[in-house]
């Protein structure tokens, strides 16, 4: 049987960035179920900086957040993994805390970069947070192991944020690899 996979965007939402992880994702033999700021319509921005306006505009993090845990409550088959990215990684770790993910078994999380704005929430699930080197708006050595007090597991690398995304003017070939062969190996393990 294929393993479920929820996979949360990050402000690009579908892209052409994208489309390469979903491929590769798939490759493994899984289900995907894709959730995106943009109700699934194709997006396709010159920048960062376009993609943050139009998300911000068309949802923002509140709304994307309530958008991550109606996907987590509407699923009546286990998911194995869920994973987020960027905003999409913080609308999954506040959706873990707030919604039942007795379905799911496990989360990894990308670059949330806002997290450090809900750490007082606690994910229902086995949840790895992974960031790159570093974030504008706090220290990712701190947030590290405030997580793991908290029991997450947390790591930096010495990526940049954005790192998986092959539209993120922060992507890496080896990363993007490395860590495909991690998410392949988690659903494999099943």
């Amino acid at each position: 049987m294929s393993q479920t996979v929820l996979l949360i965007t990050d402000i690009f939402g579908q892209c052409t960035g994208l489309n390469r992880l979903l491929t590769d994702l798939r490759q493994s033999g899984v289900t995907l179920h894709l959730v995106d700021p943009y109700q699934g319509k194709p997006q396709q921005f010159a920048d960062e900086q376009q993609a943050y306006a139009a998300y911000s505009a068309e949802c923002g993090h509140n709304a994307y957040a309530a958008i991550a845990a109606q996907a987590l409550q509407s699923h009546s088959q286990p998911i194995e993994l869920a994973i987020g990215f960027s905003a999409g990684a913080t609308a999954l770790w506040r959706a873990l805390a707030a919604t039942d993910s007795s379905r799911l078994k496990q989360a990894v999380l990308y670059y949330p970069g806002q997290i450090h704005q809900h750490l007082t929430l606690q994910p229902q699930v086995p949840t790895q947070v992974i960031f790159g080197h570093s974030e504008p708006h706090f220290a990712v050595d701190d947030i590290c192991r405030q997580l793991q007090q908290q029991g997450v597991t947390a790591i930096s690398t010495p990526y940049a944020h954005g790192f998986i995304n092959p539209a993120s003017k922060a992507f890496n070939e080896a990363a993007y690899l490395q860590y495909l062969a991690r998410l392949n190996a988690i659903v494999t393990a099943g």
